[in-house]
């Protein structure tokens, strides 16, 4: 008897779609236990368990990979596809199927498919490629720490006072359901090109730029901004301004959230502690002479640049989602 697989679902992003493969590849790893579990009601032969209830959406996780446009994907979501390619999944009417390779002329349930998938899922996991591909990531972000930690030593020791801005750029709910990463990449490089032309950046002499991607809030950039102090100085005004530049680029679709300002709101003004000690956040402005305040922009811009499970799970293919400017 076969099981009706129900992928009748509500239309997902692209980034959705990427974190969910990437969410059941986590679960298929951590968890045992199959995706379907057999039961004895003749009416409902299998009962669907966690995994099973990360593959509802797998027509719109499928889609990712359709050909139409060159990506590059995560480790987590190769291996999603590779294990569909392995088993021979297929779409067959209203049901998800695949040979039976334990039977010629033979095809699963639904149920035994995405089993079947999981199997496979665990079983690619143990591969060399999978292992090296997660390594070189972790690899990767420890590289760019230290490339950062570079950048705010020689910034901040060029000139007398930097002034540092962190922003977070994101897109709108409405905008994000139809958003893709290569939106994305032409946002960003306006951006860029902006910072060349725009008056805004006049006295900008470094900076920072990664596109991440949140369960929450999609794909989104952060930023940072260092001016030269002795030219700039009006923290907020500036934020705002570029935060505006955004909300422009986007045509309406974006929106900018500056985390000193949402700091400053919950009392973190900088004022003395109890040891006379000056706290910082790593935004605002920096005197060279000032190593407590170096060390904490180094350590905020390090935050920035860090695998904190937002990483890219699908990006253009041979694109950086990293990038820093030049400094004059």
């Amino acid at each position: 008897m076969h099981h009706s697989f129900n992928d009748y679902t509500p239309a997902i992003s692209q980034a959705e779609s990427s974190f969910k493969i990437d969410q059941l590849v986590d679960d298929v790893l951590r968890r045992g236990g199959q995706a379907y579990i057999s039961q004895s009601h003749s009416d409902r032969p299998y009962r669907k368990s966690i995994l099973g209830m990360d593959l509802d959406y797998l027509s719109q996780m499928l889609a990712l990979f359709d050909g139409r446009v060159d990506y590059d994907y995560s480790e987590n979501l190769e291996l999603f596809i590779d294990a569909c390619h392995d088993i021979r999944l297929e779409h067959n009417g209203d049901r998800y199927t695949c040979p039976d390779p334990e039977a010629n002329r033979s095809f699963l349930s639904d149920p035994e498919t995405m089993n079947l998938l999981v199997e496979r899922i665990r079983e690619l996991s143990k591969q060399e490629g999978y292992q090296r591909r997660a390594r070189d990531r972790r690899y990767q972000a420890k590289r760019q720490e230290e490339e950062v930690r570079a950048l705010v030593q020689k910034v901040t020791d060029r000139y007398s006072k930097t002034l540092v801005l962190r922003l977070n750029l994101y897109y709108r709910e409405p905008a994000r359901q139809r958003l893709t990463i290569e939106q994305v990449f032409e946002d960003m490089n306006r951006l860029a090109r902006a910072r060349r032309t725009n008056p805004i950046f006049q006295h900008l002499v470094a900076s920072i730029t990664r596109v991440e991607q949140g369960e929450d809030r999609g794909f989104h950039l952060h930023t940072a901004f260092f001016f030269n102090g002795s030219e700039v100085f009006r923290q907020f005004i500036m934020a705002e301004r570029i935060g505006e530049l955004w909300c422009e680029i986007t045509q309406g679709r974006g929106y900018w959230h500056d985390s000193a300002l949402e700091w400053l709101k919950r009392g973190g003004d900088g004022s003395c502690g109890k040891k006379g000690k000056r706290s910082k956040r790593g935004t605002g402005m920096f005197s060279r002479r000032d190593a407590e305040g170096r060390h904490a922009v180094a350590e905020l811009m390090i935050y920035l640049v860090e695998d904190k499970g937002q990483h890219l799970r699908i990006r253009p293919a041979g694109v950086r989602a990293y990038r820093t400017g030049c400094i004059r």
